[in-house]
């Protein structure tokens, strides 16, 4: 294995310098993840949950992708979001994925070096291992990582390059439950690539991921921007009353709408390869859209087999049928028999369909453009003024766009807006997608989806510890046309403890428990010099148990059927009493180490550990107030027995156990 050179390029440079050391279930953390090095410097996004990483630069030279990566540490396949587009990528190979997943990259080129420890050092308020990796045969290190166990992360990797030396290091570490959607696909993004159908979801490896039964309706807009746009209907430029008229209906489509634009003819006089994708097939920026739309200008020829030949090689990994819907106000000017082309695309594959408005066009343009949307499944619409061409693209884009009503969810936590995320599940079908979280801001979100009936569950990610407090809304039945509104409240309570130890503030460790769960979701200590502790709880019925780890035998309080009322306050005082029992252990009038063990009434063991020697042979035991039986063995049958010692809350008690030399 080969250190960098300073010839080595340096994006590899940068998938080399991510030193992890990334053991199986990771702690559940958010952090920014920064590279500095004498050729560039970049900066991270990082999610991890369990076997699951999220990366995403944020910083950096654009020779590394922008787009966030998910890597499944347990299957070793990364995939790459293309939000844009809607689709995802999908590889197992590290030599292929080391640009866009730099965690790939790293164990790809350090899996035949050799890890030596080298100490502990604390790196950002964690304790961390720290690892020196070098190469087979050489003495010099490659890389030196510091690793958190609380994290199972790397915090901090120094690369040792000839070309200089480059530093990863974590920071603004805040843990924490992560959201599964997260490192989730997004519900309806096509696979690309080959081997596209039939693609695993990262988010279990045993399922299918279902797609949504939410409307999407794709549509593209393949626009005519050519030099004859420039003729009037009624007075107005055909151009300007196309600009209106799209303008209008991105206006009026919903905000979540897919919608792609292509147009032809706009910068160059006579080229027939003067068409282009102004806005990729994606979730729709209206403003964009309108930008790009209020700024052509007509200028030269129509090359419809061009245009739709480009949109149509955009789709051919879409796994959602697309709505193009063609303006022209002409024939085909650069290539023959545009009809038999879409014919072509069609039997290839490629799910479209194909809608043609022609806008005061000939008899002889028409019957061209006519025949294109037949071949295409769709419709041919003529318009020969300003309010044919309105209605014309009204009609095609609702043909367009499923019919759909609206579900809005309003998400709150003590009064104000929560954000989350909404999980959906289609009743009829059993599919299950996130397709939408709620606003920071506002704490409400609003989602298209077909009729029928449904369910969501939105969790709160930021309990700690244990399974999200998860509600429920069911029986959504979606009406074409109409909006479904129900709230989801989070609201939570608080709980006091208070610890004594004697009538004293002590430090105690508290467990919690959900009713009918055996497992606690989170446990803490109160504060040592007042024994007191507040906690934030949803509302419900829960189990808490109070341990004192200091006193022998861990005695603990349980608090059944603790209910926290919204918005309410509720106080609980655990109390412990223990006395103090020492216990001397001598030979021959001399401190001696030799082993203890106590009883209770009951005869369970609740303490065993040796007297302390060469110091004073004397070993101090807190208890609980109660009856003791103590056992101290010399060896062979010399012992030293005590029954009935009896402990009281705040007593001190002494023993002595004196061992002769002969009995």
């Amino acid at each position: 294995m080969m250190r960098i050179r300073s010839a080595t390029p340096v994006w590899k440079v940068v998938t080399l310098l991510l030193a992890f050391v990334l053991p199986c279930q990771a702690a559940q953390f958010t952090a920014e993840l920064t590279i500095t090095s004498p050729q560039a410097n970049f900066v991270y996004d990082l999610k991890v949950k369990d076997d699951f990483i999220r990366l995403q630069k944020t910083v950096g030279p654009m020779t590394v992708p922008p787009f966030p990566t998910i890597y499944n540490r347990k299957t070793g396949v990364t995939w790459g979001i293309m939000d844009q587009m809607r689709q995802y990528v999908e590889a197992s190979d590290p030599v292929k994925t080391m640009v866009m997943n730099p965690v790939v990259g790293w164990e790809f080129m350090r899996k035949d070096m050799t890890g030596t420890k080298a100490g502990t050092e604390t790196v950002e308020s964690y304790p961390c291992d720290v690892v020196e990796y070098r190469e087979a045969g050489k003495d010099a290190v490659a890389y030196r990582v510091w690793t958190s166990q609380a994290l199972a992360f790397a915090v901090k990797t120094v690369s040792y390059a000839a070309n200089g030396n480059a530093t990863m290091a974590l920071r603004n570490i805040e843990e924490g439950p992560q959201d599964d959607a997260l490192f989730t696909i997004p519900a309806g993004y096509a696979k690309s690539g080959p081997g596209a159908k039939g693609a695993d979801s990262p988010a279990d490896q045993t399922q299918k991921e279902k797609s949504s039964p939410a409307a999407s309706g794709n549509i593209v807009f393949i626009l005519d921007a050519s030099g004859s746009m420039w003729g009037q209907v009624e007075g107005t430029a055909k151009i300007a009353i196309a600009k209106e008229v799209l303008t209008g209906l991105v206006k009026e489509l919903p905000d979540d709408s897919t919608v792609g634009l292509v147009a032809y003819g706009h910068r160059r006089k006579g080229d027939c390869d003067d068409v282009e994708e102004l806005i990729p097939l994606g979730r729709m920026d209206k403003e964009k859209m309108i930008a790009k739309i209020q700024a052509l200008s007509p200028k030269g020829k129509t090359p419809i087999i061009r245009s739709v030949r480009l949109t149509a090689e955009r789709l051919k990994n879409q796994e959602d049928e697309t709505t193009i819907i063609l303006v022209s106000d002409g024939k085909e000017t650069c290539d023959p028999e545009p009809c038999g082309l879409v014919k072509d695309l069609k039997a290839a594959g490629i799910k479209f369909v194909m809608h043609v408005i022609g806008f005061d066009v000939t008899e002889e343009e028409r019957e061209q453009l006519e025949c294109m949307a037949n071949a295409g499944d769709g419709r041919y619409y003529t318009a020969g003024n300003a309010g044919e061409f309105l209605a014309a693209a009204r009609e095609v884009v609702e043909k367009s766009t499923p019919p759909y009503g609206i579900f809005k969810v309003s998400a709150t936590k003590n009064g104000k807006p929560f954000h989350t995320f909404v999980t959906l599940t289609h009743q009829e079908s059993g599919k299950k997608w996130s397709p939408a979280s709620t606003s920071g801001e506002t704490g409400t979100v609003e989602i298209r989806l077909t009729p029928g009936t449904y369910q969501a569950e939105l969790k709160d990610t930021g309990v700690s510890g244990g399974q999200a407090p998860v509600v429920h809304l069911k029986d959504i039945v979606i009406v074409a046309g109409e909006t479904l509104e129900r709230t989801a409240d989070f609201s939570d309570g608080n709980l006091v403890i208070t610890t004594l130890l004697n009538g004293k503030p002590f430090r105690g460790n508290i467990f919690y428990y959900r009713q009918g769960e055996k497992k606690h979701f989170h446990n803490e200590m109160t504060a040592p010099s007042t024994g007191k502790l507040n906690r934030r709880m949803l509302p419900g019925v829960y189990r808490v148990e109070v341990w004192a780890g200091q006193i022998a035998g861990k005695p603990k309080v349980v608090m059944e059927d603790v209910e926290i009322p919204a918005g309410g306050s509720v106080e609980k005082t655990a109390e412990f009493l223990a006395g103090e029992l020492t216990i001397t252990v001598t030979f021959e009038g001399k401190p001696i180490a030799k082993p203890i063990e106590i009883k209770d009434a009951g005869g369970k063991a609740v303490f065993k550990n040796w007297s302390n020697w060469p110091k004073n042979g004397t070993r101090v035991v807190n208890l609980p107030e109660g009856t003791y039986s103590v056992l101290v063995t010399y060896g062979g049958d010399q012992k030293r027995r005590f029954e009935n010692v009896t402990v009281v809350g705040g007593s001190r008690e002494t023993i002595t156990a004196a061992f002769p030399l002969t009995e």
